[in-house]
């Protein structure tokens, strides 16, 4: 609570100290510009490194329950009979997703549906999970519900071999509305977050999420995306809809995702 209290401060002090001026004069109207505004460019930074802790703790706290759960006897042995009762646990305790368990051929178990008649070997997140390495932030439609996720996996280790993955498919949507509802932004002010292949993982206006930035037939947007992604951090301007938006950006060095704040100006 005191967290979720603390990033509504600050993106208000954002509201208030940064973008409140734009559009007094032509000076004044970068406000993102690091000339004559270090101060109130601290505040925004602030703001959006509070929004991307805030997001890494929520996905992070999935990776440390299955982390726990595969330093177990029972995730060790291999057998989903004995691991499932566990991973039912962290359904309960985390963000909304589908757990699940996989076996180094790619079979796979989720605590909702059991066996599941796909494969997820072909995975990028699997083959580096198998090689001992946690994936997380990787963007996907699961197999198993169709839904728009976020895949975090760890390894399970037995006698120093990996003989498995347990892993989370957490719904986008579900995260998407948690966020949202912590930061409670004003109504001209973004926020959106998207990873290295211009997939839209989290977004102010939910319909957006999954599309990519650079496919909207908005050149304006595209170079600002382009631009988010290869300085990984910075300020940036762009029109869209009609209206200009300026924004500040950060790469989450959790999930990679590049996390969006800004305002929308006439």
């Amino acid at each position: 609570m005191r967290r979720t209290f603390s990033i509504i401060l600050l993106i208000h002090l954002v509201f208030l100290g940064i973008f409140l001026p734009v559009g007094v004069n032509a000076q004044e109207e970068k406000v993102l510009s690091a000339e004559g505004n270090s101060g109130l460019m601290v505040e925004g930074r602030l703001a959006l490194l509070a929004i991307t802790a805030y997001i890494d703790e929520q996905i992070g706290c999935m990776v440390k329950l299955l982390e726990t759960v595969a330093t177990t006897k029972e995730a060790q042995s291999g057998k989903w009979d004995k691991v499932k009762p566990l991973l039912v646990g962290v359904e309960k305790r985390a963000v909304p997703a589908v757990i699940f368990f996989a076996r180094p051929n790619g079979t796979y178990f989720t605590t909702e549906k059991g066996m599941i008649d796909k494969n997820i070997k072909d995975r990028l997140y699997f083959s580096a999970v198998m090689a001992g390495n946690i994936s997380v932030g990787e963007l996907l439609i699961s197999r198993s519900t169709g839904k728009n996720v976020t895949v975090v996996a760890v390894p399970v280790r037995a006698e120093g071999q990996v003989v498995g993955l347990l892993g989370a498919s957490i719904y986008l949507d579900e995260i998407n509305k948690k966020v949202l509802q912590a930061l409670r932004l004003p109504d001209n002010m973004i926020f959106y977050a998207f990873d290295d292949n211009f997939i839209t993982a989290l977004h102010f206006r939910p319909e957006f999420i999954f599309q990519d930035p650079t496919k909207l037939r908005n050149p304006s947007l595209a170079n600002a995306a382009k631009e988010i992604i290869a300085n990984r951090e910075g300020h940036t301007s762009y029109q869209f809809e009609g209206k200009i938006r300026d924004v500040i950006y950060h790469t989450s060095s959790f999930t990679g995702w590049h996390i969006v704040l800004g305002v929308v100006r006439e």
